[in-house]
């Protein structure tokens, strides 16, 4: 069986994830579609054999597609995953699932109602060192979660906003929050366990931008743990970094800004004499990754196992709601310079949509 796909929207993300694609015999990249001609062709150059389309309606109609891969700008996720999966299409969508909680909700709905998946984009979770703790954690051998620290340390400047949707909260639905530490936030809860409570301080202090290129975030898990989180995009370059420390060991990550989990990571034994059990563990585990693993292409063979009703480790759509759940939870503690506690009220404004303009606090 060969999964039928089509991307839509030809930016820079749908480029990266066709390299993916094309590795993985599972798909067949079948269209390329996207309202600029120019983009369309640009992309389709590096797919020989996948048609050209305009307009989302004629994929929507066309039988013959099994899922959509949804690269467009954030504003546009909500609404062009629900029409998809309305038509009865499995749906992959880059992060976010949507710029608001409760549509994030609605999208899952849809989608079970449909019997059809709905699958967000969290390429880090594949990532080899991602892996390796998360293996670590599962067999007990980290001991329970105390503190962690990301850094999200990234330079954006004017060029990078020359995007007309960029920067606004109508057209990406939050700054760096969302857009770029997303990920990072969603590892912490990985490793760490759900979010409980936020505090949060935000600015714009980088960029002439209407969203925040700057924060700094704390934060309380389900077991007791203390996360501190840094944002900014006034960096001199870009780094992506956590620190991890558990009871029985600590880890520090590369700073690969894009994959943190595929440099090198330093773990280290509290007890010194754990020290050569804890080599062999992470020895052992490395054994079971691919040579030419990496993240996309690890999350695209997921999806499609998935689909075959294959052995898989797919991330679920409520993952990705909890990662908007998130970024609701630190605008609202930064707006009402309060402790946010989750599971937000899905009845709050906050939940309904978290744009400034539209928020009476």
């Amino acid at each position: 069986m060969t999964l039928r796909l089509a991307i839509l929207g030809c930016g820079g993300i749908a480029e990266t994830h066709l390299q993916s694609l094309k590795e993985l015999s599972d798909f067949n990249v079948s269209y390329i579609c996207d309202i600029d001609d120019e983009k369309a062709n640009d992309l389709a150059i590096n797919s020989p054999g996948s048609q050209i389309e305009n307009s989302m309606d004629m994929i929507i109609t066309n039988k013959d597609i099994d899922i959509v891969d949804i690269c467009l700008p954030p504003h546009l996720h909500f609404s062009t995953a629900l029409k998809f999966l309305k038509a009865g299409k499995h749906v992959i969508c880059e992060k976010p699932l949507s710029t608001s909680v409760n549509e994030a909700q609605k999208l899952i709905d849809v989608s079970n109602s449909m019997n059809k998946n709905l699958y967000p984009v969290f390429q880090y979770r594949y990532g080899k060192h991602i892996l390796i703790l998360k293996d670590l954690i599962s067999k007990g051998k980290t001991g329970k979660p105390i503190v962690a620290s990301s850094e999200v340390h990234w330079n954006r400047n004017e060029e990078y906003y020359n995007v007309p949707w960029r920067g606004s909260w109508e057209g990406e639905g939050g700054g760096a929050i969302l857009s770029h530490a997303i990920h990072s936030h969603d590892l912490l809860s990985y490793f760490f366990g759900n979010i409980k409570s936020v505090s949060a301080n935000i600015s714009t202090l980088v960029n002439q931008i209407e969203t925040e290129d700057c924060a700094s975030i704390a934060m309380t898990t389900e077991f007791g743990a203390l996360i501190s989180s840094s944002i900014t995009l006034g960096a001199a370059n870009d780094t992506t970094r956590l620190k991890l420390v558990f009871e029985k060991i600590s880890v520090e990550s590369g700073n690969n800004p894009y994959a943190p989990g595929e440099d090198e990571w330093i773990y280290t034994a509290r007890d010194p004499n754990k020290k050569n059990e804890l080599d062999n563990l992470i020895f052992e585990a490395k054994k079971n990754i691919l040579q030419d693993h990496n993240g996309f292409k690890s999350f695209f063979q997921e999806v499609a196992n998935h689909l075959m009703g294959k052995k898989s480790n797919i991330i679920k759509p409520e993952d990705g709601l909890k990662s908007i759940e998130l970024v609701a939870a630190i605008y609202h503690a930064a707006r009402t310079e309060c402790k946010v506690y989750l599971p937000l009220d899905t009845n709050s404004l906050i939940c309904k949509d978290w744009k400034p303009k539209k928020i009476k606090i």
